[in-house]
């Protein structure tokens, strides 16, 4: 026993006693633990701290640059002020939306059940209030919107703000996909395309901005958009129409298609749409001339408010055409509640107010055409814009948000005697949401 003792003090003694290089060094140290010698537990190196990022903000808690653990956790956000009807709930500084308006509850009476105004008049609604003194022409100092020049000022390197590349006086989800397409949407809609034989079942893949207007110090987006959606439509069965919106706005380049501000097409993209989407159906499409048309001003959307509010965004806002359907219809929206809603509403400016009251999980439209034809519509929000321009073409239009649980789809097609389907969807969701597109139109 004693030798034992020996042994070990002299172990010990011999680590104390000599340079650090005698040492057998653990695992080396990190912001809360020291490196220890294995051998007698003396401290070779201390514990080094955390080293602390940028303090905690309403956007990203303080973590340290070292090691990552959170060091101070996410602050609140500051709201605005209470949602109303119409106006969203936002932090005071960081600008992110806290809680969407909630939009008019609107009765027969056209009175809004929430906040007592007089949203439109009593009974069905064809038309909004004021609109006897629409214009139709494009406010004083913007670019007509079928102008093809003007809209897109690249004129200078793109840069990255955020997430959104900024492009001159524009902003673009920029995105490349596979050329080869995607065979899990294609198989998405062949499946449900098969479920149902008796439906007359189409696909709408539409582009995005930077197909059209990719700046020019970058990779031009066009050929593997067009591609994509050329592959994907190509794996889908014969019973399915495609729809080559690509090709209808491609002779359009340059127009105004897309928002500059915002990540969505506007109207015009959504109109040309609609004439890819007749013609693959074999419906006479109203030329664009033929609708009565209101212009709102003074837009900036989703990619100035993700752009981090970029200077180079807000120099030129965008504007929202209004283009009417010539039927007469009533439209209602489903979230956790029926309530009566207008297609176009021009009251607002902003895409996500102004078309069929942003995104519901359940829409229908009941339009005065007595054709027996009802359109199930399964989309995203590029959807919003479209969907108007079908009112002059059906008796009835479903439209059901992939995103949203709603009721059971077997269960719309029988309840509303559905004829036709449309799956819209702009690339990026036909690749991103598939398991939410699957799960919907299976239902």
């Amino acid at each position: 026993m004693k030798r034992i003792l020996s042994l070990a003090l002299a172990a010990a003694l011999a680590c104390s006693l000599t340079a650090c290089h005698k040492h057998t060094p653990g695992p080396e140290a990190t912001c809360t633990a020291d490196q220890v010698c294995t051998e007698c537990g003396e401290v070779i190196v201390a514990a080094l701290g955390h080293e602390p990022g940028p303090e905690a903000t309403c956007l990203a808690a303080q973590v340290c640059l070292r090691c990552g653990q959170e060091l101070s956790p996410i602050l609140p956000h500051t709201p605005s002020g209470p949602v109303s009807c119409t106006v969203d709930q936002t932090c005071t500084v960081c600008g992110t939306v806290l809680h969407r308006a909630e939009g008019h509850r609107v009765g027969e009476d056209g009175v809004c059940a929430v906040c007592g105004e007089q949203v439109v008049p009593a009974g069905r609604n064809y038309i909004a209030p004021g609109m006897g003194d629409a214009q139709s022409d494009t406010p004083d100092g913007v670019v007509a919107e079928t102008v093809p020049s003007g809209h897109y000022t690249n004129d200078l390197a793109s840069y990255y703000a955020g997430a959104v590349l900024i492009c001159g006086d524009y902003g673009v989800e920029y995105f490349t996909p596979d050329p080869t397409g995607s065979s899990g949407y294609a198989q998405i809609v062949n499946d449900f395309a098969a479920k149902y034989p008796s439906l007359n079942v189409t696909a709408l893949l539409v582009p995005k901005c930077c197909a059209f207007e990719s700046p020019s110090d970058r990779t031009d987006a066009h050929d593997s958009i067009r591609d994509f959606i050329r592959s994907t439509y190509a794996m889908m069965d014969a019973s399915v129409h495609t729809a080559d919106c690509f090709g209808a706005m491609e002779p359009h380049a340059g127009e105004y298609m897309f928002y500059r501000t915002d990540h969505h097409w506007t109207s015009l993209g959504a109109y040309y749409a609609s004439q890819a989407y007749c013609q693959a159906n074999g419906i006479e499409c109203r030329p664009l001339e033929s609708y009565d048309t209101v212009y709102r001003g003074d837009v900036t959307g989703t990619l100035y408010m993700y752009g981090n509010h970029d200077a180079n965004l807000k120099r030129n806002a965008d504007y929202t055409a209004c283009h009417f359907p010539a039927t007469g219809y009533s439209m209602r929206c489903y979230n956790g509640g029926w309530y009566n809603a207008l297609a176009i509403n021009p009251k607002y400016h902003d895409y996500a107010s102004v078309f069929i009251n942003g995104d519901n999980p359940l829409t229908e439209i009941t339009t005065d055409n007595k054709n027996g034809k009802t359109l199930l519509v399964f989309k995203e929000s590029y959807g919003n814009a479209f969907v108007p321009y079908m009112i002059d073409y059906y008796e009835q239009i479903i439209v059901v948000d992939i995103r949203s649980n709603t009721d059971s789809v077997a269960d719309l097609i029988s309840r509303y005697h559905v004829t036709d389907a449309l799956f819209i969807n702009n690339c990026q969701a036909a690749i991103g949401f598939q398991s939410d597109i699957r799960s919907q139109c299976m239902s």
